[in-house]
């Protein structure tokens, strides 16, 4: 396993990293996490990293990426057997440019594993068009928290057989995500989506139809004050999703910070104790505070 370990501050990206390796690792992981990772005991908000990108568009030129002079991304990942853990990714604030925090176009990539992730955005003010956004198999994203950003995930193109496989949403909150909360473009086979606190979107479950007939399963999840349930664009798609224990009434409530003369919340834009979805333990913290 190759660790590489960032420490608290801020980093301001230039350029796109990108994770690749020209030699066989054979299957060894590349993990890219916070020195102190939200589970430490010592863990507290200043000491998650934080990432800024100030790239500019058209640094990555690949036959397999889209838009290719309007994006920007922050970690480009062109290896297999990858782990992000434990940074907080923000917005990008110059306009009219698409920014992507993690993104892998190469469909012939395996396993990405994103875990313990803040991704905080505006659209009036530095927008995240997509937070994850993936080609291929085994794109697991758990325990991460999509606050205002466009769009949180896009598992989108298959890696050439016509179906995904592999590819998993768990314990994450998305919340007010001004295009969709999730985006399962490309058929799967057997996509996971289990223990999510999903609010005030546009859309929750953005779908092809036309292209994607796959059966798609929601369990224990909390779905609320979405504009549109199923759909594409502006309009619903009459898409029928197989719920379990799926709650679509009442009101989240996160944790915000009310003034700066307060300590900072350690649990904050997480689901308030004994309030609705936070028996699910959606959130950055895998032991539950």
């Amino acid at each position: 396993m190759h660790i590489m370990k960032i420490n608290p501050g801020i980093y301001v990206l230039n350029k796109h990293i990108e994770v690749t390796t020209e030699k066989n690792l054979h299957n060894r992981r590349i993990v890219i996490e916070a020195s102190v990772l939200p589970d430490d005991p010592e863990w507290m908000p200043e000491k998650m990293p934080v990432i800024i990108s100030r790239s500019a568009p058209g640094e990555i030129m690949s036959e397999d990426t889209f838009l290719k002079d309007y994006w920007i991304t922050s970690f480009y990942i062109n290896a297999s057997h990858v782990t992000i853990r434990g940074l907080k990714f923000l917005g990008y604030n110059y306009p009219t440019k698409i920014y992507y925090p993690i993104s892998r176009f190469n469909k012939t990539k395996t396993d990405l594993a994103v875990e313990q992730c803040m991704f905080i955005g505006d659209l009036q003010l530095a927008e995240i068009q997509v937070g994850i956004i993936a080609h291929g198999d085994s794109v697991r994203v758990d325990h991460c928290i999509f606050y205002g950003a466009n769009n949180s995930v896009v598992y989108w193109h298959d890696p050439g057989n016509g179906i995904k496989t592999g590819n998993s949403m768990t314990n994450c909150i998305i919340y007010g995500a001004s295009e969709s909360a999730v985006y399962p473009c490309y058929p799967d086979k057997d996509f996971v989506f289990k223990n999510n606190v999903i609010s005030n979107c546009k859309i929750f479950w953005s779908i092809c139809p036309e292209f994607n007939t796959a059966n798609y399963s929601i369990d224990s999840c909390v779905v609320l004050n979405c504009k549109i349930y199923t759909g594409n664009g502006e309009k619903p798609v009459d898409f029928k999703l197989n719920e379990s224990n799926t709650v679509k009434e009442g009101e989240i409530s996160l944790r915000m910070i009310n003034t700066i003369w307060e300590p900072w919340p350690k649990d904050h834009l997480h689901v308030i104790p004994n309030t609705l979805g936070y028996n699910l333990g959606a959130g950055i913290f895998k032991n539950k505070k």
